[in-house]
């Protein structure tokens, strides 16, 4: 075929990737075994998973296909050491290495390079993120600092869902799917050659979900309906240059539990309400192999989205330009890149936010370098590397990283790194003001007048412009083992931040005891007048230490081409240190264990099976630590269909993944055993 060659090498750079998807695993031990997987996102060019110096998991296309996962967030499910929490049958709150949140994480999450980082909340809207799982050809997790190459905001951790070549989708496919709560979910998917040069797909699907059968506050909202549509062209008109363009389209309407200020009382009052978005993408990319030894790279992207639900409608636009060398030099590897990123986050003022300088835009650009060589041929490497980032909020930020790795020997891998990462405030840390729940006058004295004392004076979390970027150094130490049909994976981290965000009184605000003195002299009406137009004033400080440290395990041990499983353990520990006064901002205090095990047999030709067990143990979210397990059965039917069914939950049954109260908005139900039934057919 005239094109092979440019896409072999475009598949080089963009990675491994398996022949066209299988339905079931039918590969042989000996090519198992062989098979050295690669990943890009950890130095942002292709790299052995193995010998990567940095906490890397690759979720592979295999697994998310066997776990009858519906959606991208419920597939991290299948990561060991991912904090994954559930808040209803929508809503996720995930992170690395930290507490998640719904509204705030750490993480920076990317569909093929492209950011889907919302910078007005600092976090990801995961029930709107829909790319179709068949599609995927692996998810990249780093656990840890990725600022080097990703950019702030990235200090707990990247995830990178890489979708597949469509040379590799050139046929149809449909998938049909439902259960006890998932009414549908339909997927439709066509690709082909466009001339000699290139390929395609174009996809489409819906779905339609019921709420939960109980809910924790309310009777449970969580119902939902989406549609998305999208298509990815490949081309490569040389062997030295190839160009990916792709573009997809989600609307999302779903119920919500929430709460938010009552005008009335100004405190927190249940609302069931709806939630709408529309997500718009677009992307492009261009590689290009310079010479034998240099690759050179330039992506560019747009993002739209549109929100509305109680109090806030939400618009939001994104352009990022990335550009990428890559040069070999004998064993010694230069990588350096420059990028701009410009998102407009219009606003507009409603009850219970307000904007102080009406900022609309954030404007980041910055350029990384890193240098990969050998101190000892084939055994000690070293890289190291900056990133200097300048934002419209607080300036230039660096962000240095050093690596080594030691490899005695190909079973054995020792490596370690310090780096440091920023995370800067969010448009809602930096210049919003938002109305939260009131604070109750009996909580500052007592007059023995109920409508005094119960009453709740309005209460403002303002944003800070004086806030320093939340810098985080981290140490780490990793070793890796791999014989033959077993590996072993170890990995320590220590990271220690300054400038955190927290939350402070500001002395400044309503003086509670002026009231005091109009109620020492009697003057009731008086001082009711005077709370009504009180305003109490908290402001977010960037003045608080933080210190997370951990580690995580996993073995995986394959010993046929029909059996796969790993075991794996994580801890840690998150501790503040707080200025006088002042309150977290993200998380508390806490402590957090995981037991994971994973597991895939094919003990007939045409069934197989898969397992996930996670035994959570954590007190960050103020629910009860809980296990829970995932089976599902897949039968070949034909060479070319498939029928699956899968029981979520099995053991945990009707339980509380998240339950922090602290957050705007978050209200959680109960998440419940539910049963999904999928066909899927190529031809």
């Amino acid at each position: 075929m005239k094109y092979s060659a440019g896409v072999l090498w475009s598949l080089c750079l963009a990675n491994y990737s398996f022949a066209a998807a299988e339905p079931l695993p039918n590969l042989d031990l000996e090519s198992l075994m062989a098979t050295d997987v690669q990943a890009t996102s950890a130095m942002k060019r292709a790299q052995s998973a193995f010998t990567t110096a940095a906490s890397l998991y690759v979720l592979s296309k295999e697994d998310i296909r066997a776990s009858g996962a519906v959606s991208v967030a419920e597939t991290l499910k299948l990561v060991p050491g991912l904090e994954v929490r559930q808040l209803d049958s929508n809503q996720w709150a995930i992170t690395a290495r930290g507490v998640a949140g719904r509204y705030t994480s750490k993480l920076l999450v990317m569909v093929d390079g492209q950011s889907v980082y919302n910078p007005s909340f600092a976090g990801v809207y995961w029930e709107t993120l829909d790319v179709p799982l068949y599609d995927i050809e692996r998810i990249e997790v780093i656990r840890g600092q990725g600022g080097l190459l990703w950019g702030s905001n990235a200090t707990n951790g990247v995830i990178n869902i890489i979708t597949k070549n469509s040379l590799d989708t050139r046929e149809t496919l449909v998938q049909v799917s439902s259960g006890d709560q998932l009414n549908y979910d339909v997927g439709l998917r066509h690709g082909g050659n466009i001339g000699s040069n290139g390929s395609y797909r174009i996809y489409g699907s819906v779905r339609d979900s019921d709420a939960a059968k109980t809910g924790k506050s309310l009777p449970a909202n969580d119902e939902a309906k989406q549609q998305s549509i999208g298509a990815r062209f490949d081309f490569a008109p040389n062997d030295d240059l190839s160009i990916l363009t792709q573009l997809s389209y989600t609307h999302t309407d779903m119920g919500q539990n929430l709460k938010a200020l009552s005008l009335a009382t100004n405190q927190n009052t249940l609302y069931a309400e709806r939630f709408e978005r529309d997500d718009g993408r677009i992307m492009a990319r261009a590689e290009h192999r310079v010479s034998g030894s240099s690759n050179q790279m330039l992506q560019a992207s747009w993002a739209v989205q549109n929100g509305k639900q109680l109090y806030l409608e939400e618009r939001f636009q994104t352009l990022d330009i990335d550009y990428q060398m890559n040069s070999l030099w004998g064993a010694t590897q230069l990588d350096w890149g420059l990028n701009y990123r410009n998102s407009y986050l219009p606003f507009e003022e409603n009850y219970i936010i307000s904007s102080d300088e009406d900022i609309d835009r954030l404007e980041q650009y910055g350029a990384f370098l890193q240098l990969q060589f050998a101190l000892i041929p084939e055994q000690l490497d070293l890289s190291f590397g900056n990133k200097s980032e300048h934002n419209s909020f607080t300036g230039w930020e660096h962000q240095p990283v050093a690596r080594i790795t030691w490899q005695p020997n190909i079973e054995h891998v020792l490596w370690s790194a310090i780096s440091q990462g920023v995370r800067i405030p969010s448009l809602a840390e930096f210049d919003y003001d938002s109305a939260i729940n009131g604070t109750r006058v009996g909580e500052y004295f007592q007059t023995g007048i109920d409508a005094i004392d119960s009453y709740h004076v309005r209460t403002v979390l303002n944003g800070n412009q004086h806030v320093e970027p939340e810098k985080s150094l981290s140490y780490e130490l990793g070793y890796r083992f791999s014989k033959q049909d077993w590996s072993f994976d170890l990995a320590l981290f220590h990271t220690q931040s300054k400038d955190v965000f927290a939350v402070q009184p500001n002395p400044d605000s309503a003086n509670l005891d002026q009231i005091a003195a109009l109620l020492a002299q009697g003057k009731i009406i008086e001082a009711q007048q005077a709370l009504r137009s009180t305003v109490l004033e908290f402001d977010v400080a960037s003045n608080a230490d933080l210190n997370v440290k951990g580690g995580e395990a996993l073995v995986a041990w394959r010993p046929s081409a029909n059996f796969r499983a790993e075991l794996g353990y994580s801890q840690m520990a998150y501790r503040y240190r707080l200025q006088e006064n002042t309150q977290p901002a993200i998380g508390y205090d806490s402590d957090s264990k995981q037991i994971f095990a994973k597991t895939g047999w094919q003990p007939f030709k045409k069934h197989s099976f898969f397992a996930l067990f996670r035994s959570i143990n954590s007190d960050a979210y103020s629910v009860d630590d809980y296990n829970a397990l995932d089976l599902s059965w897949a039968w070949q039917l034909m060479p070319h269909s498939s029928l699956s069914l899968t029981g979520k939950n099995l053991l945990a049954g009707s339980h509380l993944e998240y339950n922090n109260t602290s957050e705007t908005f978050t209200v959680p139900n109960y998440i419940e055993q539910s049963v999904v039934l999928r066909f899927m057919a190529e031809f």
